[in-house]
């Protein structure tokens, strides 16, 4: 197969400088280029994870019941950085909608300010599930207090 990942994603906005402030401050990706109405950021090593594409304030917001993108993840370092970032989150005013532990990756789920949802995790060493017959098939609840 050809297919070797995901390049990167990009979202419709309302604002950049609002999205901005999310995907930069809170979330601590770096800005690394724009151009007329489109900023792009990155949160690893590649070119760009994300870019931001501003389509004006009288959008409207996804709906549950639309096609389209559920949520998109980012990967975080480790489970003490999971739960500072939540912290970070909690404190920054944003809209927290959980927290799960899927077998595969445990994370936590938060409204960006177009109210995407953006889920944030940690890869659980294969190890840990590759026994399981599927692994995909429970997501249970998870703490993030005790990782401070």
């Amino acid at each position: 197969m050809a297919l070797q990942g995901i390049n990167h994603v990009v979202l419709k906005v309302k604002n950049l400088e609002s999205s901005d402030y999310f995907y930069s401050e809170i979330l601590g990706m770096q800005r690394v280029g724009e151009r007329v109405g489109m900023w792009f950021y990155r949160a690893g090593k590649h070119h760009h994870d994300l870019a931001l594409t501003e389509v004006g304030s009288h959008a409207t917001a996804p709906q549950k019941q639309q096609t389209g993108l559920f949520h998109l993840c980012f990967n975080v370092s480790d489970e003490q950085a999971l739960a500072q970032l939540h912290e970070r989150c909690k404190t920054a005013g944003v809209t927290v909608l959980g927290s799960v532990d899927h077998t595969i990756m445990r994370s936590f789920y938060v409204l960006d300010p177009d109210r995407h949802v953006i889920e944030l995790g940690v890869d659980v060493p294969q190890a840990e599930w590759a026994h399981l017959s599927d692994p995909f098939g429970t997501d249970v609840a998870y703490s993030l207090a005790n990782q401070v």
